[in-house]
């Protein structure tokens, strides 16, 4: 905008010296050879304009035209604005050309003799210049807006499209694929630098939790194969003992099978967490494996005087392997049969909540505080500060990694009194296979 007021100042003040400059060439004609020479001078130049952009006035003392093409006026000093309304009366305006449109630039100057010359000239070049000025500016402006939306819109998208694959980078390892890696574009700008930096860091930390995982797998199997022999000697040795030594030998067997449930639980957690089990996954009812837990646990939990109920609704079958699920449900089961008092009434229900299947098993026991919720979930994590009730603090993180392999969240809460464990699954993706495979 700037630019195009300068240059709107710059075209008025080249008019005003142009009419200026004709007015002293006029003058110094009349003032070397007379009046009839500037009456000449002014007739050429009416007759070679067409159509007339310069306006002539050469009038005498008396205010009587001499020479020109504008009518006689009161003669003034000096540059003034002249329209062209008042003085061509006879013009015929056009609807796209008003009498106005282009008023006359005039310069006046009083001659020796009493006359007066006027010299003006018509704002045409400098109204159609500013039209032109205005309409380059206008175009400029909206070529640049419209390039500017259009590159806006292309870094946007390519920014948008390579933080969305730092994001499907970053879902793929929080499912478990460790390998995955930002993928960088070549061009070396700072999307690429953080992209190898993302890069350096997940490599770090795979490097890192392979060495952990390696380290925890080799102490289980390591440990597990001499413990396994243990077992077996102490069951020839009981054998061959009285019934003194069958009691130790049974206690010993007895703590060598807890140990070794625990080296199992680390080893399935590991397989679990690492994906391996996603390959076995096909249709599995969950109202039938909490059906055939439940049944198998009320007998253990009537000998412990706790009543065990179920309350299933039918819900879609979902995607999952069987015997994981299977565990996860006798883990949520048996973790409130084993720490709850007698008299507390357990609960397992299955419902449909969104079109989602929710399970939920709850108790009317002691419960856990809530600041220790989040907390249970952790491997060998116990309530117990002592640890001398039996168990291997696993159960919950195996409840946990089951059902992070099933995309599926878990959440503890308040039964008033109690605890309630929920489970939410993932809503199908595909009713209509579902239905068909239910079907068959």
């Amino acid at each position: 905008m700037i630019v195009y007021w300068i240059t709107l100042a710059a075209l008025d003040e080249q008019l005003s010296d142009s009419v200026e400059r004709e007015t002293e060439v006029l003058i110094e004609l009349y003032r070397s050879r007379g009046v009839d020479s500037i009456v000449r001078a002014i007739e050429l130049r009416v007759v070679e304009l067409r159509p007339p952009r310069r306006y002539y006035l050469l009038q005498d003392a008396a205010g009587k035209r001499i020479a020109g093409n504008l009518p006689p006026m009161k003669p003034v000093e000096g540059e003034r604005i002249l329209p062209v309304s008042s003085l061509l009366a006879d013009r015929t305006a056009k609807p796209d050309d008003p009498a106005d449109a282009y008023p006359i630039v005039a310069h006046g100057r009083q001659l020796e003799n009493g006359g007066f010359l006027l010299v003006g000239e018509s704002r045409y070049r400098a109204v159609t210049a500013r039209q032109a000025i205005f309409q380059a500016l206008v175009w400029g402006i909206a070529i640049t807006v419209l390039l500017a939306a259009a590159g806006g819109v292309a870094l946007g998208s390519g920014f948008l499209r390579r933080i969305e694959e730092i994001n499907r980078t970053t879902r793929s390892i929080m499912d478990g694929d460790l390998g995955k890696r930002v993928p960088a574009s070549g061009a070396g700008d700072e999307m690429d630098q953080l992209a190898i930096n993302l890069n350096a860091m997940l490599d770090r930390i795979q490097v890192l939790m392979e060495s952990v995982k390696r380290v925890s797998d080799d102490i289980a199997h390591d440990l597990r194969t001499p413990l396994s022999r243990l077992r077996h000697r102490l069951e020839a040795a009981r054998e061959r003992t009285g019934p003194h030594g069958d009691a130790v030998i049974e206690q010993s067997i007895a703590e060598v099978d807890a140990i070794l449930e625990t080296f199992s639980a680390l080893l399935r957690i590991s397989q679990i967490e690492a994906g391996a089990r996603r390959a076995a996954f096909s249709v599995v009812s969950l109202g039938q494996i909490l059906a055939t837990v439940s049944e198998a646990y009320a007998p253990v939990a009537e000998d412990r005087s706790q009543r065990l109920k179920t309350e299933l609704a039918s819900v879609a079958p979902v995607q999952g392997d069987r015997e994981l699920l299977t565990q996860m449900v006798a883990n949520l089961i048996e973790n409130p049969i084993r720490h709850c008092p007698a008299g507390v009434e357990i609960t397992v229900g299955l419902a449909q909540e969104d079109g989602a299947p929710v399970l939920r098993v709850a108790d009317t026991g002691p419960g856990i505080p809530a600041a220790e919720r989040e907390k249970v979930f952790r491997r060998f994590y116990r309530l117990e500060a002592s640890r001398t009730t039996p168990g291997s603090g696993l159960g919950l993180a195996l409840v946990k990694a089951v059902a992070d392999l099933h995309g599926a969240s878990v959440e503890l809460s308040n039964n008033q009194p109690g605890l309630c464990v929920t489970v939410r699954f993932p809503a199908p993706a595909a009713p209509q296979a579902r239905i068909s495979h239910a079907q068959r």
